[in-house]
């Protein structure tokens, strides 16, 4: 049997005046720990127990923490509703008062108690036993109040461009939750790869059939994440455009986009309607993303007449053809929440120049500062806090900070330490290049807004797959670190390392779920 007691931080986070400046290692950190006498020891006949009047809700997390603390001790661990009896070496969740939506109560003596508002925040308060128990069975005593300062924390795949197995995203959803990651984006197509079964014949040759989305979905869900399904649109539709070429934008000079649907012309719209409905059921969640970047640049309307007619056809006499473009995403928008789901766009257009806006109630995924890629104009995207002021929710997905890229692509890639000691959640850039020297000079003025600012709803890692090349295994390997970080800056608790050098034996210590 391990006795090895877990290691200790002696990392600045609060704690109860008079208790030692130290706190048990996790990631992300605790937001507070009040340090106590002796310690909890888990052993052979250590249950998982959930008070009586809580097991329906519980039971389902009680199941899983013992499943993994089985495998990772090699005994059975039992479960019972049998939380107001504890013994030592128990660990028992229960629903109370809680922590906000997402926090918990721990409580370490000789048994472990867990007590959250809801089924997420036990769910995260296991999450931070199964860290506790990586090196040895022993947890110091004391008591945390811990909950995160985002309520949307996550990791988005772009598999339009790559192929990755279910087993390797299954994968992702484990690390992910360790580290209380609670929101999956599958970006699952793009002009390079189709990867999910399609009824019309749209797939690539490497693709996850329905039945294997499915699967990732529920599995995700007994995880407590959330998988946001991407079709991207009307940009970003090469292989769709291939089989439908008759639907593709020409411009005034008969000069044709290979990428862009010209959503003017009707039967273009309802061939996208029908491919949501096709992909709608399988995706329960609440969220559904529709795209919505780099279509087109200010400066390049003009060439597209039909768009300026069908903006005033269907907007009204004054509008623009940049208007059509932000009528369209109100189309696909009102579609999917007849659906049951909340639509989310990138951030690309929407902001001024326009006679009417997108609509309030999508969640705007930040990403860049400009209208187009490399393109500057002086309509471009509102900020951060424009968004807020007007109502909407947003993310902070923001180019470079939040990316992660394959070598060997156009797009200069984000050293990982720079992620933890330059970045923050309230902190929106646009675009960045770096010089020679490694640093990294900014175009534009970062964007700020308030931390934990109402309706910013949190941040993303990004994992995009254009330009450079990797293997499934170096992708896992490059955002492993950063998925880290990613999860220590949306939780938003005190960082437990002054530096990302410090903060690399904390990654050691902790590990992953796997290994």
């Amino acid at each position: 049997m391990l006795t090895a007691t877990v290691g200790l931080s002696p990392a600045a986070v609060s704690s109860t005046a008079g208790s030692p400046p130290t706190q048990p290692v996790t990631i992300p950190a605790l937001q507070s720990w009040t340090a106590g006498t002796g310690q909890f020891t888990f052993t052979d006949k250590s249950r998982v127990l959930v008070r009586q009047g809580d097991v329906l809700k519980l039971k389902p997390v009680a199941d899983l923490l013992a499943s993994e603390l089985g495998s990772q001790f090699g005994f059975n661990v039992k479960v019972a509703a049998n939380g107001d009896r504890p013994g030592p070496g128990d660990i028992v969740l229960g629903l109370g008062e809680g922590v906000g939506d997402q926090g918990y109560e721990l409580a370490v003596g000789k048994s472990a108690v867990v007590t959250a508002g809801t089924e997420d925040g036990a769910f995260n308060g296991t999450r931070t036993i199964l860290q506790l128990l990586k090196n040895g069975n022993k947890i110091p005593a004391g008591t945390a109040r811990d909950w995160p300062t985002y309520p949307e924390r996550g990791v988005m795949i772009d598999l339009g461009r790559m192929y990755f197995s279910l087993d390797w995203l299954k994968a992702r959803v484990r690390d992910m939750a360790y580290l209380k990651l609670n929101t999956l984006q599958l970006h699952l197509s793009d002009d390079e790869g189709w990867r999910v079964e399609s009824s019309l014949g749209l797939q690539s040759a490497q693709y996850l059939t329905k039945n294997e989305i499915r699967s990732l979905v529920a599995y995700a869900a007994t995880y407590h994440i959330a998988v946001i399904p991407e079709i991207d649109m009307p940009a970003h539709l090469g292989v769709l455009l291939r089989k439908y070429p008759e639907y593709r934008l020409v411009d005034k000079d008969g000069n044709v986009s290979p990428t862009k649907i010209d959503f003017t012309i009707p039967a273009a719209r309802d061939l996208l309607k029908r491919i949501l409905a096709e992909y709608l059921p399988l995706f329960p969640g609440k969220y559904w993303h529709l795209g919505q970047d780099e279509y087109l640049a200010n400066s390049q309307f003009a060439n597209f007449p039909q768009l300026e007619q069908y903006a005033k056809a269907t907007v009204g006499p004054d509008a623009t053809a940049k208007d059509s473009v932000i009528q369209f995403a109100n189309e696909m928008n009102t579609f999917v929440r007849s659906k049951g789901k909340i639509g989310r766009v990138w951030n690309d257009n929407v902001g001024p120049g326009t006679t009417i806006e997108t609509d309030k109630n999508v969640v705007v995924q930040y990403w860049t500062d400009s209208d187009s890629e490399d393109f500057f104009g002086p309509n471009g995207p509102y900020t951060p806090q424009t968004l807020l002021d007007k109502g909407y929710q947003i993310v902070n997905d923001s180019l470079l900070p939040t990316y992660a890229y394959p070598s060997g692509g156009r797009t200069p890639q984000i050293h990982v330490n720079y992620l933890y000691d330059s970045w923050s959640v309230e902190q929106f850039y646009g675009y960045l290049y770096r010089e020679q020297n490694g640093t990294y000079v900014k175009y534009v003025p970062v964007k700020t807004v308030a931390v934990g600012a109402p309706g910013h709803r949190g941040s993303m890692l990004n994992v995009w797959n254009s330009g450079g090349i990797w293997t499934a295994d170096e992708a896992a390997a490059d955002i492993y670190p950063r998925m880290r970080i990613m999860a220590q800056k949306t939780w938003n608790s005190p960082q437990p390392a002054p530096d990302y050098a410090g903060f690399q034996s904390i990654i050691d210590q902790v590990g992953s779920p796997d290994n």
